[in-house]
């Protein structure tokens, strides 16, 4: 056999070779495609897939999927416009996806638009791609998906504007974990129509980044998650009322969820500096946790709540039919099964060297079967629990007392204001409601085994002066 046949045949068989593996992987690709537009139908049941089309060619693939966002009254008219969103991916299939890299298929998705629709967005972002994204896709099914916003700035029929100054992120996922990362450099409202009154409302150097492990349902999922923001301003006006601005900038923050069989414990936590007005909160600090929740049930009794249940999907809610419905009651008694707790570990402000301080929990421990064929309100009477401290700088108080008094419109004088201050708290020192400690005003309120109690004392009862010293510590 000649040499020249016996390359012949060496390109036959890699070409040969080629198209049979660009053929499973096509194969595979829409396979993979498919069941990820079930999949999400099946988690987000308000968002309705009703047409999706895959054309595959031996090298390249398109994936079309319209879907409806909302719910959809059951008896609307067959014939009555709705709007859609139409998403196209065109799709290159491996071994080498566009003849740029080894991989199983490269996605790059966009909206399909009609002609007036491309106007209408062009007004708004110019010649550049209102989005972008694009993915690429590895042998092993793990894939890596870059997405951008582009920015643009709208100024509406009355003066408001609107400064967006784009968004991206990147997302990989595999067989053990989906990690996301997002970045917004800046956003901005004004609404200057209303002048002088008008809200504003400015964000800055926005950026979170999250980690869930595990793969299928993300309701049970554990994950941790962290962020920060540069600023976040806010200003508000009233007529005839002087403009308040409030402000929060160097803010982190961070939470991190576990399961453990279907339940979810999270912790999360904050903290920053700030500004009310002309005051500098120099230090903000916040830690709240939630235990014990059963993430099923809780996930459905929120579709619920927020009317994108299956099957509440397009009905008008009826809060109270909602909340006696077998289904929410059955839902809801299961989370309480779970003895859940939701807390206020703390919440910390500081100004000038002076702090305020609060924390709360609530939850349920114990419920029963039992419980759970009783009244609702009774058995979380029975089995409920709570408490709320709170501990706040004296002087605080009063300039609060006298300013709001001073807005209320009252004619007395400085001096009288700060005497009825005075009063009012020393009132609520004598019922033993408030506990006067070294320039500090503190307060616990508790309910637990069907007793309520404030600063140790059962409710009700004098609790024998502000000087009493069983007052339970802060």
């Amino acid at each position: 056999m000649k040499k020249s046949y016996v390359a012949v045949g060496v390109v036959v068989a890699a070409c040969a070779a080629y198209l049979g593996a660009a053929a499973v992987i096509g194969h595979q690709v829409e396979k993979n495609m498919r069941a990820m537009s079930a999949a999400a139908q099946a988690e987000w049941p308000t968002i309705r897939l009703t047409d999706e089309r895959y054309e595959r060619g031996l090298f390249s693939a398109t994936h079309t999927v319209t879907l409806r966002v909302g719910c959809e009254a059951p008896d609307a008219a067959a014939s009555a416009p709705r709007d859609a969103i139409t998403i196209v991916q065109h799709v290159k299939v491996g071994p080498l996806p566009g003849f740029k890299g080894l991989g199983a298929a490269t996605v790059d998705t966009e909206l399909a638009m009609d002609a007036a629709t491309r106007r209408q967005v062009a007004k708004v972002f110019g010649t550049e791609q209102p989005f972008l994204v694009h993915t690429d896709v590895a042998f092993s099914g793990a894939s890596h998906t870059h997405f951008s916003i582009a920015r643009f700035h709208e100024t509406g029929a009355k003066g408001e504007q609107v400064d967006f100054q784009g968004l991206t992120g990147d997302v990989d996922s595999n067989a053990s974990a989906l990690e996301y990362d997002v970045r917004m450099p800046a956003f901005s409202v004004t609404d200057a129509a209303s002048a002088p009154a008008g809200v504003t409302l400015t964000v800055k150097g926005a950026h979170m980044h999250a980690r869930a492990e595990g793969t299928g349902d993300l309701a049970l999922r554990p994950s941790k998650s962290q962020g920060e923001m540069q600023l976040m301003e806010m200003g508000m006006a009233m007529p005839g009322q002087p403009a308040h601005k409030f402000a929060f900038s160097q803010f982190k923050f961070a939470q991190d969820t576990t399961i453990d069989k279907n339940l979810m414990n999270a912790v999360g936590h904050a903290e920053g500096v700030g500004q009310i007005d002309d005051t500098r909160l120099d230090r903000i600090e916040m830690q709240a946790t939630m235990k014990h929740f059963d993430a099923l049930a809780y996930r459905g009794l929120m579709r619920r709540l927020v009317n994108s249940d299956p099957g509440t999907c397009g009905k008008t809610p009826d809060p109270a039919k909602l909340m006696a419905s077998p289904e929410f009651q059955s839902a809801l008694m299961q989370v309480l099964a779970a003895n859940p707790e939701l807390s206020l570990d703390k919440l910390v402000v500081q100004v000038d060297g002076k702090r305020a301080e609060l924390s709360y929990a609530l939850g349920v421990n114990g419920f029963t079967a039992a419980d759970a064929k009783q009244p609702l309100m009774m058995g979380l009477m029975t089995r409920g629990y709570g408490n709320v401290r709170i501990k706040l700088p004296e002087d605080w108080v009063q300039k609060s007392l006298v300013y709001f008094a001073q807005q209320g419109g009252k004619d007395s004088g400085a001096g009288d204001q700060a005497a009825m201050a005075e009063l009012m708290l020393g009132k609520v020192v004598d019922q033993g409601y408030v506990v006067r400690e070294d320039g500090m005003l503190r307060s616990e309120a508790a309910y637990k085994d069907g007793q309520a109690t404030i600063n140790g004392k059962p409710l009700g009862r004098p609790a024998g002066g502000a000087g009493n010293a069983t007052a339970a510590p802060m």
